[in-house]
């Protein structure tokens, strides 16, 4: 199981979180993990459906894509809370080699990136839970959300579920800053940097970009599904705190081991440049010898230096790769660009 830890339960700093233990009982089904959340999501729009059908409002088609969207909320959350947390121990084990850390503190770093706390995760999810029910009193109500008023049972049963994605949002937002934070402490003060293998040190872009799309592509989807939402300050602040945000996850975790590399190549260029200084002294003493021979073997040495030097000056020491880059940062910003001007423009016209 990718997400468990080596570290005996009495070694563990804390026991796991509810919604960690119920990752764990997933990942051990018979059947595939991801297969399961798509049926728990099918299985919430089926019973908001079903209560539809009780009061009478099949009829009601407007309601049909935010009765998908509010029955897949909650599955795609706990999906990206599963998915992020094999990545991240996937890609700690991949760095084991260039590591500065004792196995002890290497299994709690596993545990911790893969395991939340129990307390802190409902905290979070209680307070966003309440600043949606304080949205709902400042922000425009979308559109179709008109025909609840007419649906008092479904009403019921479809706010219950719109609040419960909520709080696991505010799970999410918990998980997502305090495993990019433990990503940020591992680069920072745990990872030997090898200029001529970054492969390792790179390996958690993969999470942080991952992290960074799951972000925003809900709020894409909602905002899809309600575009009139933008025309509300209050949507359109929390849309860009949302994409800030994404942007932060994918940059911030990786800036220390960023700086690391900017450190080691600085530190090899200034050696090598230290031997340039010796080798010129003797050229230079050599030329006055008239020793030609030897000024023949210092030039062999000033062009090998050359080489060097001009390979460490290419090495980029950005902690991804520029692939992973453009992946979240146009999964990130292009489709908020387009929608706002789709919007601005359906307006004019």
């Amino acid at each position: 199981m990718t997400n468990a830890t080596t570290a005996n339960s009495e070694e563990r700093p804390y026991k796991p979180s509810w919604i960690d233990r119920f990752n764990n009982w997933v990942e051990v089904l018979p059947i595939q993990w991801w297969i399961f959340y798509i049926g728990f999501g099918f299985a919430l729009i089926l019973v908001q459906l079903l209560f539809l059908w009780l009061d009478g409002g099949l009829q009601a088609r407007v309601l049909f894509p935010i009765i998908v969207f509010n029955g897949l909320a909650t599955p795609f959350l706990f999906t990206l809370i599963h998915l992020f947390d094999n990545q991240a121990v996937t890609a700690l084990n991949s760095m084991r080699p260039t590591l500065v850390m004792t196995e002890p503190d290497f299994d709690q770093f596993q545990y911790k990136l893969a395991n939340m706390p129990v307390g802190p995760p409902l905290i979070a999810g209680v307070i966003l839970v309440v600043v949606a029910l304080l949205l709902d009193q400042f922000v425009i109500v979308p559109i179709r959300y008109a025909a609840l008023e007419q649906l008092p049972v479904f009403g019921i049963v479809f706010h219950i579920l719109d609040k419960s994605s909520a709080f696991f949002f505010g799970v999410f937002i918990y998980h997502t800053i305090r495993q990019l934070r433990l990503v940020n402490t591992i680069n920072l003060h745990h990872v030997r940097i090898r200029l001529f293998n970054l492969g390792p040190a790179q390996a958690f872009s993969r999470l942080t970009a991952s992290t960074a799309v799951g972000l925003v592509i809900g709020m894409y989807v909602w905002l899809l599904l309600n575009p009139e939402l933008l025309t509300n300050p209050i949507s359109f602040g929390f849309v860009g705190s949302i994409t800030v945000l994404a942007v932060v996850a994918f940059v911030w975790p990786l800036w220390g081991v960023h700086r690391l590399m900017e450190g080691e190549k600085e530190k090899t260029l200034h050696d090598i440049n230290l031997q340039f200084e010796t080798v010129f002294e003797r050229f230079n003493q050599r030329i006055r010898d008239e020793d030609y021979s030897a000024i023949e073997k210092l030039n062999w040495t000033i062009s090998s230096l050359e080489i060097q030097h001009k390979r460490i000056k290419a090495i980029p020491t950005w902690p991804w790769k520029p692939e992973t880059a453009r992946f979240a940062l146009t999964a990130i910003a292009l489709p908020l660009i387009l929608r706002v001007l789709q919007f601005f423009v359906e307006r004019a016209f």
